[in-house]
């Protein structure tokens, strides 16, 4: 049974050691270029690399599309999110919900973290409501008996 046991230790040592050793062709370099997986083909394998257009003019949806990109999981309705709506000025914030807010705000929409599925949510502003008030109106004259 010793023996046995002696062999397979021995067996395990020598395949170790067969496996440290690598290949024949352990010298050769990695070929260098482009890879060709589809993260590399399409330039996303980089979050960092990813151009954020912030400047006055740059649409909203584009912006958008660029932060979702960037790796931050944001979700719009097309319909909300129009391909008309353009940067004012500049966004200053530098925390994506500050950015999101100061991008959001002059189109009366908001951006709701979304506890569900993590991430983002394009929402409509909750407006309030505004508080109407109504004069009682003047009683009738009476007329007289």
């Amino acid at each position: 049974m010793s023996r046995t046991w002696l062999a397979m230790v021995l067996f395990a040592c020598a395949a170790v050691c067969q496996a440290q050793n690598g290949p024949a062709d352990e010298g050769k370099p990695l070929p260098m270029g482009q890879g060709t997986d589809a993260d590399v083909r399409a330039k996303k394998a980089d979050p960092s690399a990813v151009e954020i257009p912030l400047y006055v003019g740059a649409p909203v949806r584009d912006v958008l599309e660029a932060l979702t990109d960037k790796g931050f999981t944001i979700k719009w309705d097309p319909e909300q999110v129009l391909p008309t709506m353009k940067l004012l000025e500049k966004p200053k914030a530098t925390r994506i919900d500050k950015l999101l807010t100061e991008i959001l705000t002059p189109y009366d929409l908001r951006a709701d973290h979304n506890l569900m599925d993590g991430g983002w949510r394009v929402r409509p502003l909750k407006k309030k409501k505004k508080e109407v008030i109504i004069d009682e109106p003047m009683p009738a004259a009476q007329s007289s008996q």
